[in-house]
């Protein structure tokens, strides 16, 4: 059985805890783009993973104070970064030298990191010059080793643990590289045996960009007409419905955002809301957040709050890739939809 990188509600309320953005402490100066965070709560610290180098993951931790009230955030929380990195991925990326504009490094992107329980053991679950793997580790804070392939051309791995049927999903948006500059960029489910071993089920197509305008706003060429990536299941309590959430638009736009779909199982069928997207307001920009997205969640379960981490860019200007973590409070709307209130400063 395997506890996943975080949980996940949506719609931060009008009052409540308040963030600052993008978390103080969560800042490093040898960057001047962190995104994709990924966060885990193990043995009462927190502990976030994003996207920096393009070449490797360090961890940033926190210990949780025992007493938390109504006015508690992560954003007060002093985050500390990892000494060393905690993976290194070996071999290189010759893509990156025949088209620069993809990155740098060897586009390491956007770590998942689970516990799985039977085990004992952390899985990383990350892409890797445009291809997936997954890695593993006795410590949260690493090393983790053992690197494993998974998936060719696939971005954004997030593991889904569904505690009814005790059975994981690995969801991934998948890239076209043949068709980059025409095609599309969609989220793919596929189910596993193990933590780093597939099924023998194929891939399922859940969603794809169909929602105009804003899945299809980009900076460049080279980038797909229709994003959807940075996908994130979530099972409400008891027999609550099953919301596949992702990012879409251009990452390095500031139409950049979040929508959902629900699901009637893990595997779909998916329906989009006709809400998309869900940041207040629907135009982040007019609060001053630029580019939301590719986010993870964390329920504090001494609050009752919940809680979506986030990277948003600091600046208007498209095709500049200048983003850091954010956090704000969450829940459900009255009907069930998912809406994010977003703050800056």
């Amino acid at each position: 059985m395997r506890a996943p990188c975080f949980f996940l509600l949506f719609v931060a309320p009008p009052f409540g805890a308040l963030a600052t953005n993008p978390v103080p402490s969560l800042m490093d100066e040898a960057y001047t783009d962190q995104a994709d965070p990924c966060v885990l709560e193990h043995d009462n610290h927190l502990y976030v993973y994003p996207t920096a180098s393009q070449s490797d993951f360090s961890v940033w931790s926190a210990a949780l104070p025992e007493t938390r009230g109504t006015t508690f955030s992560p954003s007060d929380l002093t985050f500390s970064k990892s000494p060393e990195p905690v993976l290194t991925p070996t071999g290189g990326c010759p893509i990156t030298t025949i088209v620069p504009a993809l990155g740098k490094g060897t586009l390491t992107w956007a770590p998942h990191v689970s516990y799985d329980e039977d085990s004992g053991k952390f899985y990383i679950y990350y892409s890797k010059c445009l291809n997936l793997y997954v890695a593993s580790s006795s410590s949260p804070t690493g090393p983790f080793g053992d690197e494993k392939f998974l998936q060719y051309l696939a971005i954004d791995p997030m593991l889904f643990h569904d505690k009814d049927t005790g059975k994981d999903y690995l969801y991934y948006a998948d890239i076209n590289l043949p068709r980059m500059w025409f095609g599309e960029e969609s989220i793919y489910v596929q189910s596993m045996d193990a933590p780093d071993t597939f099924s023998d089920e194929p891939p399922v197509q859940l969603i794809k960009p169909d929602q105009h305008p804003w899945e299809f706003f980009r900076s460049s060429a080279i980038a797909p007409r229709g994003i959807n990536e940075g996908p994130w299941m979530y099972k409400g309590e008891g027999d609550g419905p099953l919301y596949l959430m992702y990012s879409g638009a251009g990452a390095d736009t500031y139409h950049y955002n979040l929508g959902y779909a629900t699901c009637e199982t893990p595997m779909g069928p998916c329906a989009k809301s006709e809400q998309n997207p869900i940041s207040v307001p629907q135009k982040p920009e007019e609060a001053g957040v630029f580019g939301p997205g590719h986010h993870a969640v964390w329920t504090d379960r001494k609050t009752g709050k919940s809680w979506v981490f986030y990277h948003s860019k600091d600046s208007q200007d498209n095709g500049v890739w200048d983003r850091h973590i954010c956090v704000d409070e969450m829940k459900f709307g009255e009907d069930g939809e998912l809406l994010i209130p977003m703050t800056r400063g």
